[in-house]
């Protein structure tokens, strides 16, 4: 009896550590995933199509964007969806944002995320704990009721990735998808990747309902 229960011991030792690597190496992003499809009768959801990209003026010089729609068409050409600017039967939109919020002790948002926040729009989007945002305050600065003066509060990241698509045929909006998440990750460029596949699962024919959409990627 005693030697079954060391070798169970073990195999449940060994069935621990496994499970605990694992759990170091891979985190799951779940996103928050609205999409509403409007294929047109005369002209329905296509297996394949050709797409142009299209940006907002103020994007027009923007990095970040070009890094954004870089992964849009890596992620749609799976889906059958090439870029083809000059025989275009669709145009495609993308935006990406990100803002910084603090948490109390027990990681609930003590500002929203999008009020007195900076925005990052892609890129590795790390800034240190006390920096200033330049809309007027510091991480190290405000003391809100249950903080302790001094002591830096917990800093969470909003992640947001909106999707149109517009027939180019009619001028009219046939897909708008977006993905949310929050949580404690910097390294938006990976975060924001993820929740582009999030935002376009079940494309073209999604479903409708907004649903929560996990996928695992490494730490």
């Amino acid at each position: 009896m005693s030697r079954h229960f060391k070798l169970w011991t073990l195999c449940l030792a060994t069935l621990c550590v496994a499970f605990l690597s694992g759990c170091s190496t891979v985190r799951v992003i779940e996103s928050q995933v609205q999409t509403n499809a409007q294929w047109l009768p005369q002209n329905p959801a296509p297996a394949k199509a050709q797409f142009r990209l299209e940006r907002l003026p103020a994007d027009v010089n923007n990095m970040q964007a070009g890094w954004a729609e870089n992964e849009l068409v890596t992620a749609l050409a799976p889906l059958g969806w090439t870029r083809n600017d000059v025989d275009a039967q669709y145009s495609v939109w993308i935006g990406v944002r990100t803002a910084e919020f603090i948490t109390d002790t027990w990681g609930r948002p003590v500002r929203g995320p999008w009020i007195n926040h900076v925005y990052i729009r892609g890129g590795t989007g790390y800034r240190p704990r006390g920096v200033s945002t330049g809309v007027g305050w510091s991480l190290m600065t405000p003391v809100y009721p249950g903080m302790r003066h001094g002591f830096p509060p917990t800093v969470s990241y909003a992640q947001e990735v909106s999707i149109i698509i517009r027939d180019l045929s009619t001028s009219q909006v046939v897909y708008q998808t977006k993905a949310t998440h929050d949580g404690p990750w910097s390294d938006h460029a990976n975060i924001l990747r993820t929740m582009i596949s999030a935002a376009l699962q079940g494309f073209p024919s999604p479903s409708t309902v907004k649903r929560r959409v996990d996928i695992p990627i490494s730490r």
